[in-house]
């Protein structure tokens, strides 16, 4: 055996003994690096220790992992507020005409300072905490209950198109209904996140949002206003299968509201009359089906292309609502098939974008909050769209950020609002953030040797 493999074959406490004697014996320290003996590590200290050398990372903001998505939301709602602006300015103009010394700028200018007014509200609840209103959506689910109460004592309520769904308050006709689809949302996305509704239970689910969000669909069809009350069950039958319903009682319970409302249709003969017209609105052209042949007239007449801007003629009193429930038709009249695929397609992507902020959003109340107020706009932007199209019954529910209507509006930006305070306020998923957290993790296990420190890379000068 070579002297150089016996060296080998010591034992390394020799070796240091003889490097200590040499080291001794020139009176020179020895500057090569050693290990430090790791010691195995049990017990609570140990992990203590080990907790104190690795904090947990915070978890990304949802805006952060998803920007692209946040900032659509609100693009998309201006590009839809200045669309719907210039079409309440077209058709004010022409209903200026049909009255005796009508101001033709008397609806564009309501609907601009309300829209002002909206845009301040969004601005200022997307800086607002989302999880500061679990406490404040109860008391405004209760304040929206006294006031749809309210509107049916004589002398209080006000009616209008054959429903009594406003209260004047001055010059500003409030109506209630309307807030009420906000309040359900906010109590949904509050009361299904608790704990005792994530078990799945049907009595945790319906008790008490269940019962109170259809107690409110059925305050809405006293008025009478059977849209609306439609819309407000949609938002929360959507809440209640997000919030994990077994499938045949989300089905059976959908099965029930389908007879009842068919029940309501057959008692009321407005509404019977509206799905008569949606079977076959030429049949009665110049009464029942009068609304849906004039819609269908004035997208028939603008084509591919449309009129141009201004240029519609159903809006001279030819088309009732024309600035309201109607106004998807004035547009396709007067932009065509390409401005009505525009508009649907800037609500696709409103909806696209929030539901990427929902999937990417850790808490729970987060998540249903956003695709409860995704659901507010985008729901309503199909029925109305679906009723001017002749593809579903019409239900007088107006186009989101276009159509007239500053309670609607207002509304719409408080929903859009909260959907930007939780993409600001909530953390993005545990996966996305441990995906960047850990990115680099095989190449710093590759140099790392037998448990011990990492070795300095050799230096190439």
């Amino acid at each position: 055996m070579s002297s150089a493999q016996a060296k080998r074959t010591r034992p390394a406490g020799a070796r240091q003994m003889e490097r200590g004697t040499a080291v001794a014996a020139s009176g020179r320290p020895d500057r090569r690096p050693t290990s430090p003996r790791v010691e195995p590590r049990t017990g609570q200290g140990a992990t203590a220790k080990t907790t104190a050398r690795s904090p947990a990372r915070p978890r990304a903001a949802l805006i952060s992992s998803a920007p692209v998505a946040y900032h659509a939301v609100w693009v998309v709602t201006l590009i839809l507020l200045v669309l719907g602006l210039c079409m309440v300015l077209s058709v004010s103009v022409a209903t200026a005409f049909a009255r005796a010394n009508g101001d033709k700028f008397l609806y564009v200018k309501e609907q601009a300072v309300t829209a002002a007014i909206g845009l301040v509200l969004m601005f200022i609840v997307s800086r607002i905490d989302y999880r500061k209103w679990r406490r404040v959506s109860i008391l405004m689910l209760g304040a929206v209950v006294f006031f749809l109460l309210l509107i049916h004592v004589p002398g209080v309520g006000h009616s209008a198109g054959g429903s009594a769904s406003w209260i004047p308050i001055g010059p500003y006709n409030f109506q209630p209904s309307e807030f009420a689809k906000l309040a359900v949302v906010l109590a949904g996305a509050y009361l299904l996140s608790a704990k005792r509704a994530r078990s799945g239970g049907f009595n945790a689910l319906m008790w008490p949002f269940g019962a109170v969000a259809f107690g409110v669909c059925g305050l809405i069809v006293l008025e009478p206003d059977l849209g609306t009350a439609l819309i407000i069950a949609g938002l929360a039958m959507g809440l209640l299968w997000l919030a994990g319903m077994r499938q045949w009682q989300w089905f059976s319970l959908a099965g029930v509201g389908i007879f009842v409302t068919g029940m309501l249709t057959l008692a009321r003969v407005a509404a019977l009359n509206r799905v008569l017209a949606f079977l076959d609105p030429f049949a009665d052209p110049q009464a029942k089906g009068y609304q849906l042949v004039q819609s269908l007239l004035a997208l028939g007449r603008g084509g591919w292309f449309g009129a141009g801007p201004g240029a519609s003629i159903q809006k001279f009193s030819y088309l009732p609502k024309a600035h309201t429930d109607m106004i998807f038709a004035i547009l396709g009249e007067e932009f065509g098939l390409l401005g009505v695929g525009f508009v649907v397609l800037l609500f696709g992507l409103f909806a696209l974008a929030a539901w990427r902020l929902a999937r990417k959003c850790s808490d729970p109340m987060g998540k249903l909050l956003i695709a409860g107020c995704c659901m507010l706009v985008t729901l309503e932007a199909v029925v109305n769209m679906g009723g001017v199209l002749g593809a579903m019954p019409l239900t007088g529910v107006p186009l989101p950020f276009i159509s007239f209507g500053r309670n609607n509006l207002l509304v719409m930006f408080v929903a859009v609002g909260l959907i930007l305070s939780v993409g600001r306020f909530a953390s993005s998923a545990p996966g996305a953030a441990l995906s960047e957290e850990y990115k680099n993790v095989t190449d710093i296990d590759r140099r790392r040797r037998d448990s011990g420190t990492r070795r300095p890379r050799p230096s190439h000068s």
